[in-house]
């Protein structure tokens, strides 16, 4: 059966620009069964209406769950929707990729070739690059070998351009709704690691992806993701709490131990000690530390979501 017949690919809104959206619709319907879209936040009957019209013909369907509920839910309700249609791959998005012609059948390719190897692939992902085609910072190598699919074995990958194995997934689990955002996809691919299965990254696959609001450039090559309070209170709170996690590698919590006081004064430079930002660190290291997950709203506030809702209007259009 071909790759188009058996995947799903699902996109997870919030607030998004339209044309990118649309472009992304566009981009992806020759390729997939049907088109999912998880909406975060409100999607009118017309803004539908030009969502089917850009899928030209390829069933799309649009998941209002009634409010923001975070990207692990949202994962967790897009993979129950593809084992009800009998997909055997979801490929998940969000808003801020745009993965080039020919991505899916390319990644099932390399799926299948693994599989032929011998490996348990659980995801296929593709190369990250920045907008200018530069690759992003490759994650951590996990050893074994995929030469001969033209792929590497890692120990995470970004999921938003992944290829996820149905079959798999149920075997690994649900993505942990209550990290809401941030560390969703690392914790769950080394949850697969752990359980025997293996993460890929295709490197003749490159896909363009924004990362928050870019990157901060440090000496000695360290370029950490610039976020909101909101993103910084989750990236923290979600990376503390993974070190209390058996199937987290000690090599990874021994880095997070090491950076994070870094990122920390980093974030504090970078936005000038604001008041905002140093309510989100020092809960993200309360919670994180007491593994009080859950909407990032709960912490913070609703100054919080108008603060995210400011960094989503202000992204620049592609």
């Amino acid at each position: 059966m071909s790759a188009q017949l058996q995947t799903i690919a699902g996109i997870v809104i919030y607030h998004p620009d339209e044309a990118n959206l649309l472009r992304l619709v566009g981009a992806l319907a020759p390729d997939v069964r049907e088109i999912v879209i998880y909406a975060n936040s409100a999607v009118s009957s017309q803004d539908e209406d030009r969502l089917r019209a850009a899928a030209q013909g390829t069933d799309l369907f649009v998941m209002r769950p009634g409010g923001n509920l975070g990207l692990g839910a949202a994962y967790n309700a897009l993979l129950d929707h593809t084992h009800r249609q009998d997909g055997a791959f979801l490929f998940l998005l969000d808003q801020d990729s745009l993965p080039p012609t020919g991505t899916i059948p390319r990644l099932a390719a390399i799926h299948a070739r693994l599989c032929e190897a011998g490996e348990r692939p659980a995801i296929v992902g593709p190369r990250p690059t920045d907008w200018s085609g530069k690759p992003l910072r490759s994650p951590p190598q996990q050893g074994g070998s995929g030469n001969a699919a033209h792929a590497s074995r890692v120990q995470f990958v970004i999921s938003s351009g992944s290829l996820v194995n149905c079959e798999a997934a149920r075997a690994i689990g649900p993505f942990r709704a209550d990290f809401f955002i941030d560390a969703i996809d690392v914790e769950w691919c080394m949850r697969a690691n752990h359980r025997g299965y293996s993460i890929w990254i295709a490197e003749d696959v490159p896909m363009a992806h924004e990362l928050g609001r870019g990157r901060i450039r440090l000496p000695f090559g360290l370029t950490p993701t610039d976020q909101p309070p909101r993103r910084l209170y989750t990236f923290l709170r979600n990376q503390l709490a993974m070190l209390r996690m058996r199937h987290v590698p000690v090599g990874h919590k021994a880095r997070t131990l090491v950076l994070l006081p870094l990122r920390i004064i980093v974030y504090l430079r970078q936005n000038r000690c604001s008041r905002e930002v140093r309510k989100a660190l020092w809960r993200g290291v309360i919670d994180g530390a007491r593994a009080e997950l859950g909407p990032p709203e709960t912490a913070l506030g609703r100054s919080a979501r108008r603060q995210d809702n400011r960094e989503t209007a202000l992204k620049r259009p592609e």
